[in-house]
C-alpha cells in the first residue's frame, strides 16, 4: 500500500504542468530592446518544455505586413518590413529525458533545427531581487556569442527558462544580453496550472520542407547569408564608385552569433 502511495506521488508530481507567459523582444544592433515586444509562453512539466513567440494568435493588433520603425537612447532607429507573427511562430520544444532540443527559426522562410541540449556555464551570482510575487537570483553566461543575465527562482525547481536559455537550478523568469538586444521579461506564472495547452513537439505548415538541420548546418547557413550580403554591397559600392563597404559585424545581424 505504501509503495502504491509513493509511486501515485511520484506520478502526480511528473505530471504537473506550469505556465509561464513573458514579453519577448529581440533587436539585434540596436544596443537596447528597441523592436517588436512580442507575447510568448512556456509551458512545462518534469520531463519537456515548449516555448513560443511570434505566434499569430498571441498577438491582437499587430500590423503583419506594416512598416514600424523602433528607435533606441541614442538616435539609432531600425525599420521593421515584414510579418511580425506568423502561424505557428518561432518554436522551441526541449525534452530533458533525452537531453535535446527541436526549434525552429524564420529565416526566409521557416527553418527546423535539432540539436543536444545546449550547455550553458552560468556563474552563480550573489545579487538578488524581487519579480513579481517572487525571489529570484542572478546567474551570468556567455551563450553563442552573448553575455546573459539571467534571474531564476528556486520556488519552482526547475532547469527551464524562455527561448534556449535552461539549466539553472530554478526557473529563469527574467533574462538579457549585455545591451538588451535580447530581452525577455516575466508577466505571469501559473503553477501548477489546470491550462490545457499542450507540450508538444515543433509545428510545422504542411508546405514546409521534412529534415532537420544541425546547429552547425544553421551556423553556415547565417554565415553564409552575411557573406553574400556583403558581397553584394561591395558590387554595388564598386559599381557607383564609392569606398568599399565594412564587413557587417555578425552579432549585429544575429542574435545567435556563435562568435
Amino acid at each position: 500500500m505504501r509503495y502504491l502511495i509513493i509511486l501515485f506521488i511520484t506520478c502526480h508530481l511528473q505530471a504537473q504542468k506550469g505556465l509561464i507567459y513573458y514579453g519577448h523582444i529581440e533587436s539585434p544592433g540596436m544596443r537596447s530592446a528597441a523592436g517588436p515586444d512580442l507575447n510568448a509562453y512556456l509551458i512545462f512539466n518534469k520531463q519537456h518544455t515548449y516555448y513560443v513567440t511570434a505566434k499569430d494568435s498571441l498577438e491582437q493588433n499587430i500590423g503583419i505586413n506594416n512598416k514600424t520603425a523602433y528607435s533606441n537612447g541614442n538616435g539609432q532607429q531600425a525599420v521593421f518590413n515584414g510579418n511580425k507573427t506568423f502561424r505557428y511562430g518561432k518554436q522551441v520544444y526541449y525534452n530533458r529525458e533525452k537531453d535535446s532540443m527541436w526549434w525552429s527559426q524564420r529565416f526566409g522562410g521557416n527553418i527546423y533545427v535539432a540539436e543536444k541540449k545546449p550547455t550553458i556555464n552560468w556563474l552563480l551570482q550573489k545579487e538578488t531581487k524581487k519579480i513579481g510575487q517572487f525571489n529570484t537570483h542572478k546567474a551570468t553566461a556567455n551563450f553563442r556569442g552573448r553575455l546573459y543575465t539571467a534571474w531564476y527562482t528556486l520556488e519552482v525547481p526547475l532547469p527551464y527558462g524562455p527561448w534556449k536559455l535552461q539549466g539553472l537550478p530554478g526557473l529563469i523568469l527574467e533574462a538579457y544580453d549585455e545591451k538588451k538586444e535580447m530581452y525577455l521579461y516575466f508577466k505571469s506564472l501559473e503553477y501548477p496550472t489546470k491550462n490545457k495547452t499542450a507540450i508538444q513537439q515543433v509545428k510545422r505548415t504542411t508546405e514546409d520542407v521534412k529534415g532537420w538541420l544541425t546547429i552547425k548546418d544553421f551556423e553556415t547557413t547565417l554565415r553564409n547569408s552575411l557573406t553574400k550580403a556583403y558581397n553584394g554591397m561591395v558590387l554595388r559600392a564598386e559599381k557607383n564608385g564609392s569606398d568599399k563597404p565594412e564587413k557587417p559585424v555578425f552579432k549585429e545581424i544575429y542574435i545567435e552569433s556563435f562568435d
